[in-house]
């Protein structure tokens, strides 16, 4: 039976229309990601890891008051996906270790002549670099016997100095400040060691005319040393640093030759006896 010619009319019209919805629905764009959230990191020290849990890999060293960005607001099980301002480092972090506001940082100055940064709140522990009177540092932390826990400079290094060497403002010195001991690596390739002996392991390989930072004179002509660019530290052998870059590493001496062994000469055969 044919259809009443109206329902055909409504029904050409409505093609049309559910066409052009079905062609808007698949063409619809998913809705853009959610914008990066600025946090701040609230403990002294804490890890960037490159997966959600405490047993990831280290990424990077976060400071009090560095700035993170949250990425997609995930959470797996209390930790954000985030963004280091200062590295530009994507990785994990725990949720509950960031704040929302800006934290608040305090700023010290160095009040004596000088001071060695150490590894430890110890006046045993080895020193870092020193510190000369008027240097800034950022305070992050200070322990019961009263030792702050500190940055240093734009090389971030983070070391122990002991109490009573900070003051909330510069210190005017009339001494002027010394110039750093600058030295330079003067062979091809420089062990650097972790203790004063050959047996040490090692640190890292130094290249010629790397820059060094002389910290102390130990026993039996080492020094220790500390890398500017890497802040690596160790002890090398004084006599493979110079004042000043050297153009090449010095020459090998060739190995003398080895004596000739002298011909064994046959001896004579012994007469038989009768």
């Amino acid at each position: 039976m044919a259809g009443h010619p109206h329902n055909c009319a409504r029904a050409g019209l409505l093609a049309p229309l559910l066409a052009l919805l079905l062609l808007t629905g698949s063409c619809a764009t998913a809705p853009p990601p959610a914008a990066p959230v600025s946090h701040w990191v609230v403990p002294a020290l804490t890890y960037l890891r490159d997966a959600p849990r405490y047993e990831g890999n280290v990424l990077g060293q976060l400071y009090r008051g560095e700035q993170v960005d949250r990425l997609d607001g995930s959470d797996e099980g209390g930790w954000w996906r985030v963004r280091a301002g200062r590295t530009g480092q994507t990785g994990y972090l725990p949720g509950d270790l960031l704040s929302q506001n800006p934290v608040q940082l305090t700023h010290l100055y160095v009040a004596v002549a000088n001071v060695p940064l150490r590894e430890c709140p110890q006046e045993t522990c080895p020193t870092l670099q020193l510190l000369y009177a008027g240097d800034r540092v950022q305070e992050l932390e200070e322990n019961s016997q009263g030792w702050q826990r500190v940055l240093v400079g734009k090389g971030r290094t983070l070391g122990w100095l002991p109490p009573g060497v900070l003051a909330e403002k510069p210190v005017a010195t009339k001494s002027p400040r010394p110039e750093k001991p600058y030295v330079y690596v003067a062979v091809a390739r420089l062990k650097l060691r972790l203790n004063p002996e050959l047996k040490a392991p090692v640190v890292k390989t130094l290249a010629l005319n790397d820059q060094v930072e002389r910290l102390e004179i130990g026993p039996d002509g080492w020094v220790r040393v500390r890398q500017p660019s890497s802040s690596a530290a160790g002890w090398v052998q004084g006599r493979y640093l110079k004042p000043l870059p050297v153009k090449a590493p010095p020459a090998r001496k060739p190995k003398p030759p080895a004596p000739e062994k002298p011909e064994k000469k046959e001896s004579p055969p012994e007469p038989t006896i009768m």
